[in-house]
């Protein structure tokens, strides 16, 4: 028989704003599973058993997992409302970047509305062209008819003064004379109507031109406002945070597309999400990604450690907030087999120097008690239904009953059947090294009394 006396050192700190030191459990269970594999690899393994020397201590069970600091409250940054196809994002401010009150932190570009506007413009350009023509030749139009009125006023004229030969003409004389004085009257009076139209005619046509015109500038001004509000001026000072589209799939004849994600130069926005967000940084959390087999053990009000390297390995504490059933974020963009779900955290207190986007490690706390008496689960085995532990007496193993508490990944809560003195063997040992269970009854009621 091999005896392997194992004492562990455990360190508490009590500074709520230092990082505790690494819990010495995970060395030691290693270290005991390197012996025992050492010892059974050679020789005759009936008369080893590796021993274990209990005492008391606090108990931590705990897990570690990565997160990402977000605030709990953000200010989102609406793209404007698209007038005829997609906007695509041609930039964008950088993740986390500090902007100022006027800065420029997005460009958006729609090129539906772009040539819209294009076709606008030379639409305009072509009705102002059209309106001068028409201007021309309404002007023109009244000058031919004005110059035909003169005509007619001066042949009148002619008329008037050929009438006073009318007293020395003949009949017929007399008659021609009154038809060329009425055949003038009847010229003037038909080039005063037509002209009158003319004008008439012009002025409407002018005037429909230009509404025309009126129209399409303000339509063409819609458009120009539209393209000018899809450069995105921020409204406040502050940090600016990029944001994901949600995903989706389409189906079209050359197969299944997904769409969405994160936000970055070139995404084309199909929904009307967000482009960026501020946060308020006065309250924060943490999104972390736990594993499928963690995941189950994790509570709400569970306490954790939260430390953020990128702030100087910054720790701080929380509490667990929820925990989602759905996939986190990191699973829906990993191809990892490895089935990860988000649990919020709480971060009590915010310092300075935590900002979103921020990695952290958090080591979420699931069970812990102070100064009590706990084996490696290994240690404890069935025996007639009932759990013993092998207690090392002189030279024997003392098969002993105990009653069991919270267990975890490594380690068991003993609650009842040892006093927290004793050595125990990690692995059964032969028969040949076990004292009966009523001789092992009297030495540990001997023990006792002593």
């Amino acid at each position: 028989m091999i005896t392997i006396y194992l004492h562990e050192v455990r360190f508490i700190n009590t500074e709520p704003n230092l990082p505790k030191p690494l819990s010495m459990k995970v060395v030691l269970f290693v270290s005991l599973l390197f012996t025992f594999w050492l010892l059974s690899c050679t020789g005759n393994k009936d008369n080893r058993v590796i021993t274990f020397q209990l005492s008391k201590s606090d108990y931590i069970e705990k897990i570690n997992v990565p997160g990402t600091v977000r605030a709990v409250v953000n200010f989102p940054v609406m793209p404007p409302r698209r007038m005829f196809g997609q906007m695509t994002i041609v930039r964008l401010a950088p993740d986390g970047a500090f902007v100022k009150k006027g800065d420029t932190i997005c460009v958006l570009s729609e090129t539906a509305l772009e040539s819209m506007y294009q076709e606008m413009l030379t639409s305009i350009e072509t009705l102002e062209a059209e309106l001068k023509k028409t201007a021309a030749d309404n002007q023109l139009n009244i000058a031919l008819l004005e110059a035909n009125l003169a005509t007619s006023e001066a042949q009148q004229k002619i008329s008037s003064l050929d009438s006073l030969q009318m007293k020395f003409a003949t009949e017929v004389q007399k008659k021609l004379l009154e038809l060329e004085m009425k055949k003038a009257m009847i010229e003037k009076q038909k080039t005063e109507r037509k002209l009158a139209a003319t004008k008439t005619i012009g002025e409407t046509d002018i005037r429909q031109k230009k509404a025309r015109i009126i129209q399409e500038k303000t339509k063409a001004q819609t458009y120009a406002d539209q393209i000018n509000s899809m450069t995105i001026i921020a409204q406040r000072d502050g940090i600016v945070m990029r944001t994901e589209s949600p995903t989706f799939s389409i189906m079209s004849s050359q197969g299944t597309g997904t769409f969405g994600g994160p936000l970055r130069e070139g995404s084309v926005l199909l929904l009307n999400t967000p482009v960026l967000q501020f946060p308020d940084l006065s309250k924060m959390e943490v999104s972390a990604d736990v594993a499928e087999a963690d995941f189950k053990k994790i509570e709400r009000g569970q306490k954790v450690i939260i430390t953020v390297d990128a702030a100087k390995k910054l720790v701080t504490t929380g509490k667990v907030n929820r925990k989602s059933l759905a996939s986190s974020a990191t699973q829906r963009y990993s191809r990892s087999k490895v089935k990860l779900y988000e649990v919020i955290i709480d971060v009590d207190s915010c310092h300075s120097k935590i900002k979103p986007g921020l990695s952290a490690d958090c080591e979420i706390i699931l069970r812990e008690a102070r100064d009590t008496l706990f084996v490696p689960t290994l240690a404890i085995f069935e025996r007639d239904s009932t759990k013993v532990v092998y207690v090392l007496g002189k030279k024997d193993f003392i098969p002993v009953k105990v009653e069991t508490g919270s267990s975890g990944s490594s380690y068991t809560i003993i609650t009842n059947g040892l006093k927290g003195d004793e050595t125990i063997a990690l692995s059964e040992p032969p028969n040949s090294l076990i004292i009966p269970e009523k001789e092992g009854a009297d030495t540990i009621k001997n023990r006792n009394l002593k």
